[in-house]
């Protein structure tokens, strides 16, 4: 370890002293879904998989966000009206789904925003789905959710800023659950067994198809496409392409989270003027919504999630129901 992680690690360990000393606690179980890494291990199709399977059960979910890169601080309510600049991609790709969404810097205090805004009382089967929760010490979590890249893993094992690590890998241990998400590696299960992982499961990449600007399934067989994204695992994107037979004649990998303007579309359709289409995720398709006639057709999007089994799902919502009493 290196000066600048030793300096990281210093402060990561005072930060996470202070806020778990005044740590706050809602009056309704919280599950947290959070990583290790810098982006990319698929919190939110993790989120939206788990609020639906709630749902199906007669269970309320309430998703509490930080709502990265969202100009509006909140507490607030996130719903599919909004603009992205002003309440994150993210929430908004949740919101699109049909789901509750919360969105504040202080997720105590948007949980209890949350239950004074739709009238929860303590009969409700409501609880809360803290997302990118795992560094989130001042809210207290019933059960807590770890996923790790089954691609990526720990990537060069470094903390920030000389690698990609958020949190020491120890920290695994400390999770209720794991999940190697988007692939089954071997690899990485064994390490995180190492590291003290309590229980692992896979939940690997599900692709739900290619989609056009009004959410329908197309057939894009045997057609060229430009291929760009801003998000935390770009490879990810491109290794999921391969399910269809589409040659990617070139592609353009934006920052994370990145912001679209006219110009920057512009300069993509040039790239692309030779392909027969565009595509990118669902997540930036989101941030492209106020441009669309300026594709002129020629945009999809990929929609995918993740698979989460049958046993796991059992496990976390027997965790969830024994949070109640």
């Amino acid at each position: 370890m290196n000066l600048l992680e030793k300096i990281y690690l210093f402060f990561y360990h005072r930060k996470k002293k202070m806020f778990l000393s005044s740590q706050k606690k809602l009056p309704l179980p919280v599950v947290s879904i959070g990583n290790l890494t810098l982006g990319g291990t698929g919190k939110t199709p993790f989120t939206i998989e788990l609020a639906k399977e709630a749902l199906s059960r007669g269970l309320h979910p309430i998703i509490l966000t930080r709502g990265y890169k969202g100009k509006l601080k909140g507490p607030l309510m996130v719903t599919p009206e909004d603009k992205p600049e002003d309440v994150g991609d993210e929430p908004l790709m949740m919101a699109l789904e049909g789901l509750k969404v919360f969105k504040g810097i202080n997720r105590y205090e948007a949980g209890l925003f949350a239950i004074e805004k739709l009238g929860i009382s303590d009969k409700d089967k409501v609880f809360f789905i803290l997302d990118d929760g795992f560094q989130h010490w001042r809210l207290h979590r019933n059960l807590n959710i770890l996923l790790i890249d089954g691609i990526k893993g720990f990537g060069n094992y470094h903390l920030l800023p000389v690698g990609s690590l958020r949190s020491p890998l120890e920290e695994v241990n400390s999770a209720d659950m794991v999940f190697i998400t988007k692939k089954e590696n071997t690899k990485i299960k064994e390490e995180a067994m190492k590291l003290g992982a309590k229980v692992i499961y896979y939940a690997p990449i599900k692709i739900l198809g290619l989609k056009n600007e009004n959410g329908e399934l197309i057939n894009a067989h045997g057609k060229t496409a430009f291929a760009f994204a801003g998000i935390g695992n770009f490879e990810s994107f491109l290794e999921s392409l391969t399910e269809f037979n589409i040659k990617v004649t070139d592609y353009k990998n934006f920052i994370d989270h990145k912001s679209y303007s006219e110009k920057i579309i512009k300069n993509l359709l040039k790239k692309a003027k030779n392909s027969d289409i565009l595509i990118t995720t669902k997540k930036d398709f989101i941030k492209l919504r106020d441009y669309i006639d300026i594709f002129n057709g020629k945009i999809i999007y990929l929609d995918i999630s993740l698979l989460i089994g049958k046993e796991a799902i059992e496990d976390i919502f027997q965790r969830i129901e024994k949070a109640y009493n």
